[in-house]
């Protein structure tokens, strides 16, 4: 694995360039196609791009890149020994209309069925999260194949640009019976460039809300970054939703490091009968736009949140830990019994989240 991983990462360069040259559908729009968000006078625009809440360094020096490949050299166990299990309820059978059911793909995506209407969230179905087709490959599993068992969508919700949340492979997949889109400022550029038509987007900034799908959707802050190129960087939005359905009110936080826009969610939308918060592939380079385990629960409660679930893990490697270390360390430091972990694919309803709390990936892992 090692070698793959010094081979791509040396050959990334030449490779982007090619496919750029010629076009490559998967990286969207540019940066002149975003030119219409300086004029949605929005609250996270600032000095011709997109800012956080709070002030929010990248470092992306070509120390701290050459010190992250040294640390994918070295680390170990960052993929699953064997394939890992999946739950493969029949999402043919119709489920109850005065219940809000989830079904965790792995990584961040999901799928909620709320009111006889099917609402996909992040959906990054596809097998690689990267421009190129040789980093970042989903772990293996048994069976897994979700895009056989999606039919019709009511709605289809990004949070932000970045390949491992709005993956063209899976929106070509399901284009056709995707009836609707959200998506923050800016992203809505990408969905028309790839052929969605203007009337099927809807694109909200930092605390503007929409109905869709019985659903009222208000786009929140997160503390994040987008681009899909290095032209694109910061042009779009990035956010995360919190949903209310007519029987629960749930948080979805896409991307984000911890900040001050948590409290204010909670303090303004709160409390949620359950978070979704991104808890996984994080590195100490990355503290201020990826949380740790830890930094979630904290973020949780101050959502006043009552369950959580952790996202960004269980599908990709895309930092040095262990694969299984997000889920391990957030339930070691969880002193409230507060975090769920259904296994991926399983479809659990929100009004019975005890049934997630298996720790099935040791046992498989």
């Amino acid at each position: 694995m090692k070698r793959y991983w010094l081979l791509a990462l040396a050959t990334l360069p030449t490779a982007y360039v090619a496919r750029k040259l010629r076009n490559d559908p998967q990286f969207g729009a540019d940066a002149g196609a975003m030119r219409y968000v300086k004029k949605q006078g929005s609250v996270a625009w600032k000095l011709g791009a997109f800012r956080n809440l709070d002030k929010t360094r990248l470092q992306e020096d070509i120390g701290s890149l050459f010190g992250d490949l040294v640390g994918y050299i070295k680390a170990k166990n960052t993929q699953p020994a064997q394939p890992l299990p999946v739950s493969l309820p029949n999402h043919h059978d119709p489920s109850d209309p005065t219940k809000d059911i989830l079904t965790w793909y792995g990584h961040s995506a999901l799928r909620l069925e709320t009111q006889g209407n099917t609402i996909l969230l992040d959906p990054m179905l596809g097998e690689w999260v990267a421009p190129v087709p040789f980093l970042g490959h989903r772990f293996p599993y048994k069976d897994y194949n979700p895009l056989q068992d999606i039919g019709e969508i009511d709605l289809v919700v990004y949070s932000h640009d970045h390949y491992d949340h709005l993956d063209y492979d899976t929106l070509m997949a399901i284009k056709d019976r995707a009836k609707h889109y959200l998506c923050p400022l800016g992203l809505g550029a990408h969905l028309r460039e790839w052929g969605i038509p203007n009337d099927k987007i809807t694109e909200l900034d930092w605390w503007q809300s929409t109905e869709l799908a019985g659903c009222t959707f208000t786009a929140t802050p997160a503390r994040h970054f987008s681009g899909r190129s290095p032209g694109t960087r910061n042009k779009s939005l990035w956010a995360g939703f919190a949903i209310k359905t007519a029987a629960h009110n749930i948080f979805f936080g896409g991307d984000s490091g911890y900040g001050q826009h948590f409290k204010m969610i909670g303090e303004r939308l709160g409390p949620f009968d359950l978070t979704m918060l991104d808890s996984g592939q994080y590195h100490d380079r990355w503290k201020n736009v990826h949380m740790q385990p830890e930094e979630a629960l904290v973020a949780h409660r101050e959502l006043r949140g009552d369950k959580l679930l952790p996202i960004h893990w269980g599908a990709f490697s895309l930092s040095d830990h262990a694969w299984s270390d997000p889920v391990e360390r957030i339930r070691k430091a969880d002193k409230e019994n507060c975090v769920i972990s259904p296994m991926v694919g399983q479809r659990f309803s929100v009004d019975e989240l005890e049934s997630c709390q298996d720790s099935w990936w040791e046992e498989h892992g």
